[in-house]
């Protein structure tokens, strides 16, 4: 359990069981917002056992987990409404809350560690990135209580596939922890709590333009990734907007790279350019070994108004393909507002375990990038030079992360070998600062190159 001084709020089970939701301190230098620590707040604020709260066991896609919804309007008893409920969809008088997920890492089970995503959520803070990450708070539930209203009922509803493998292990696990070898990922010191992570994703699923073309699982789907129109323009030692042109027709040799990506704007690609160069150092520095196919969007509309580039979301569910099907607000169409992508990482749990394999290192991610935020890459060099002299994050890392000592000295070699592969493409000159921004691009029409110290 995490050595904190953050915020705490404390509940307790029927049975006496005192569990604890914590909204980790904030890292050093980290940039955080409002909305951000309203979001922490409305975490802090979920009794599981107010009788307005349902939880329901995940049973689709991969791994285990708990869905937390609101279900004061639905007129039901807790127990009523736990007792049938299930699957993605809920009805109006349903509110999604958050989804409550703990560890599994046994055999025929997708790969999930609960710590990966406040380390994404607090390290995205710390690089101040584009990309969206969510909030995540840790979070603990009483052991018995767990498995009597979640686990029990999950073990029952899946009878295949590395879903159904998670569940049962889990219901092992929770029935007899003494017995479970990896307990402490799972469960409190004392074994009376499981402990995990919570938080609240949203957005779409990319398609091709940016999840890749997804023939094969693994190394295959991490090369396909790099041969999408803005890794390929990442990749090539030219000026930014003759990277993108050139980045777009490679990749449009591919049928279903161009339909998905639908020609897209400088403006989309220099979006799509900066955040995905945060999303493949994250991955690095973490060992995320299931990230294609799992990176989401949201739409967002820009316009310009008096000199400044506003902004605003966009409230569609519609893929690349159908976007000219989204209609411009009435109180924007005075500005020929144009629609983007924004990228969201909501989906980081196979992350931060030395086990895990590292595909952003395996397929040389980071070694293949020619133009890269010039405020990143300082930010990553003061992080290395941190974690390699003991500094305040370093201590932030292990005070507030279940982590034992292998997981965290990864993070550190991690950090070391993403600053010096991104050291020595800039020291040759194959760096290019010029991905800061995109919005003053729009703004403008010109690309400003940034000088950064190698």
């Amino acid at each position: 359990m995490p050595d904190t001084q953050g915020t705490i709020a404390e509940f307790q089970s029927p049975q006496g069981v005192r569990e604890r939701c914590v909204a980790l301190p904030d890292i050093p230098g980290g940039v955080y917002t409002r909305k951000d620590k309203a979001k922490e707040e409305d975490f802090l604020a979920i009794d599981f056992y107010d009788p307005r709260i349902g939880l329901c066991p995940k049973t689709w896609s991969t791994s285990p987990g708990t869905m937390v919804r609101d279900i004061a309007a639905t007129g039901q008893s807790q127990a009523d409404y736990e007792r049938v409920c299930k699957g993605k969809d809920v009805p109006s008088t349903v509110k999604k809350l958050a989804v409550y997920k703990q560890s599994m890492n046994q055999n025929n089970t997708s790969g999930t560690f609960s710590m990966a995503a406040l380390l994404y959520y607090h390290f995205a803070r710390y690089f101040d990135t584009s990309v969206a990450v969510p909030v995540a708070v840790y979070r603990e539930m009483d052991r018995k209580q767990h498995y009597q209203r979640v686990t029990k009922r999950g073990d029952a509803l899946t009878s295949s596939g590395m879903i159904a493998a998670g569940w049962k292990h889990l219901a092992t696990a929770e029935a007899d922890p003494a017995h479970f070898g990896a307990a402490a990922s799972l469960f409190t010191s004392d074994r009376s709590k499981v402990f995990g992570c919570m938080l609240k994703g949203k957005g779409e699923r990319y398609g091709a333009e940016i999840n890749g073309v997804r023939s094969s699982w693994g190394t295959v789907q991490n090369e396909e990734f790099q041969r999408t129109a803005p890794y390929t323009a990442l990749g090539l030692d030219l000026p930014l907007l003759q990277a993108i042109d050139e980045g777009k027709r490679l990749a449009f040799r591919d049928a279903k790279v161009k339909k998905d990506t639908v020609d897209a704007s400088a403006f989309q690609m220099m979006y799509w350019m900066k955040e995905l160069t945060e999303v493949v150092l994250l991955d690095y520095i973490f060992s995320q070994q299931d990230r294609i196919g799992n990176i989401d969007f949201q739409w967002k509309w820009y316009w310009l108004d008096d000199g400044k580039v506003e902004s605003q979301d966009a409230d569609s569910k519609l893929s690349r393909r159908d976007m000219s099907k989204i209609k411009v607000p009435a109180e924007l169409a005075g500005f020929s507002p144009v629609l983007l992508q924004r990228t969201f990482l909501n989906d980081n749990d196979a992350g931060g375990r030395v086990e895990y394999v590292n595909f952003a290192k395996k397929t040389g991610m980071l070694q293949k990038l020619r133009h890269f935020s010039a405020d990143t890459f300082e930010r990553l060099q003061r992080l290395n030079r941190d974690l390699q002299d003991g500094g305040a994050v370093l201590q932030y890392m292990k005070a507030q992360f279940v982590l034992d000592d292998k997981q965290v000295n990864q993070i550190i070699k991690n950090t070391r070998l993403a600053t010096e592969i991104l050291q020595d493409t800039c020291s040759i000159g194959k760096l290019r600062f010029d991905l800061d921004a995109p919005k003053q691009f729009f703004l403008t029409g010109k690309v400003e190159v940034a000088d950064a110290a190698c």
